[in-house]
């Protein structure tokens, strides 16, 4: 691997994440990182902020959390964008009270406490007016908290081309597979129409929301290669939101708040340069005829004004997340104005488990995808274990739970997110 070339298709997460790994573990490889923008407003991993936390239910996302976090506190790449707020979890499925036990099977005894919710307003007098109906103990950790990040992002892949890697602007149209059911590089596209062929010796493909879309329009007629159910593109619909400067003082020191029930499914992340940003989790796919599949797939939609903030947004799905804001602060934040919307798209697989693995199928591909809507926060360390499973040194477990074929069964480390609406009905 260490003189070996490499193409990495996407500068999200995964691949951002996977070139940087990747140069450090090999430096005199050739990597070469292709996306359509040095930063994708559209993508998924382009946002005005993110959650940072370990609290899971699943113990190997915790484990990789607290290794993540390490990173967000500590490494100079990283912690310039990082803030510890603290994070708040209410909700019905018992997702608090697990990672509660969790933290202590990993021994970390005074990390999260179990809180009413009159304790919660009492601690954060900014929540006394949330929609408290129906909560019973929730999760408080101060340890968690969120991350500016485009410019985490940027950092990253700046730091990746800084050794060594080649950034190409372009959309990746197909990849290049030949006769021998090998994947021998990509076919890419510049603003102006030009084509090229990009050939290396692996293919990583980190197309997130694209990723099944990307694989048919490769080969439509190879039903081996495709994703089928494994990874759908899914999204989901969040807004920013101005406040009055008088409100700052309350806001300034309130945690990360999930609220998941069903009156009010989604989160608000702090104050960011005077803005915060809610998210609905009622997602939904975009079903769509492929010709060259003859059936219908999940793929993001066509309009760039689709997935970056602005007005272009269905109004049921705007009302969605117009109940988050009203029940997070109720009547207590005033002056709040909602300045843009956005549907947010990412890969998910039917148990939120992520896609790292080598496509069975094809030769010389390799796959890092379905994010699922929970792996931003591991930009620090993900990359660390797709090089691993590129070069044959994960453990066997994370071979298992991230391989393109399995049982999909356990895991659902982001349930809540399962799409149950398709966006032609909205």
């Amino acid at each position: 691997m260490e003189r070996a070339s490499y193409i990495i298709v996407g500068s999200g997460v995964f691949g951002a994440s996977t070139a940087f790994h990747l140069s450090c573990s090999f430096p005199q490889a050739k990597i070469t990182l292709v996306d359509r923008r040095h930063l994708d407003k559209a993508a998924a991993s382009s946002d005005l902020n993110k959650v940072v936390r370990a609290d899971y239910d699943d113990l190997v996302y915790m484990r990789l959390g607290l290794e993540a976090q390490e990173s967000w506190r500590n490494d100079p790449l990283f912690k310039a964008w990082y803030h510890e707020s603290g994070l708040l979890m209410a909700e019905p499925r018992g997702l608090g009270r697990r990672a509660y036990e969790n933290f202590r099977k990993l021994g970390h005894a005074h990390t999260g406490e179990i809180l009413s919710p009159a304790e919660i307003t009492q601690r954060f007098p900014v929540f006394r007016d949330a929609k408290w109906e129906g909560v019973g103990d929730c999760l408080y950790n101060s340890k968690s908290g969120w991350a500016e990040a485009d410019e985490a992002l940027a950092a990253l892949v700046k730091a990746a081309v800084g050794r060594g890697v080649a950034f190409k602007v372009g959309t990746v149209r197909r990849l290049e597979i030949t006769g021998t059911q090998e994947c021998r590089g990509v076919l890419v596209e510049d603003d102006n129409g030009n084509t090229e062929v990009i050939v290396a010796d692996t293919t990583i493909l980190c197309a997130g929301a694209y990723t099944a879309q990307l694989l048919a329009d490769s080969a439509p007629d190879w039903a081996e290669l495709q994703a089928e159910q494994r990874v759908v593109a899914v999204g989901a619909v969040q807004c920013k939101v101005s406040y009055p400067d008088e409100e700052e003082e309350k806001l300034k020191d309130a945690p990360f708040f999930f609220l998941g029930f069903p009156h009010t499914e989604g989160e608000v992340i702090p104050t960011h340069k005077g803005f915060l940003k809610f998210n609905s989790d009622n997602s939904f796919t975009n079903l769509t005829y492929h010709g060259g599949l003859k059936k219908e797939i999940s793929v993001p939609p066509p309009r760039p004004s689709q997935m970056t903030f602005g007005e272009d947004v269905p109004e049921s799905l705007k009302k969605d997340v117009q109940r988050v804001v009203e029940n997070t602060y109720g009547k207590n934040i005033r002056g709040l104005k909602i300045e843009s919307y956005r549907m947010c798209w990412d890969a998910m697989s039917p148990n939120q488990d992520w896609i790292i693995d080598y496509h069975p199928k094809c030769k010389n591909l390799f796959i890092g995808t379905a994010g699922s809507f929970h792996a931003w926060k591991f930009m620090p360390n993900i990359g660390k274990y797709m090089v691993q499973r590129l070069s044959g040194t994960l453990s066997t477990e994370l071979v298992l739970k991230w391989a393109w074929d399995r049982e999909n069964t356990g895991g659902a480390a982001c349930s809540h997110f399962i799409p149950k609406q398709d966006l032609r009905d909205l």
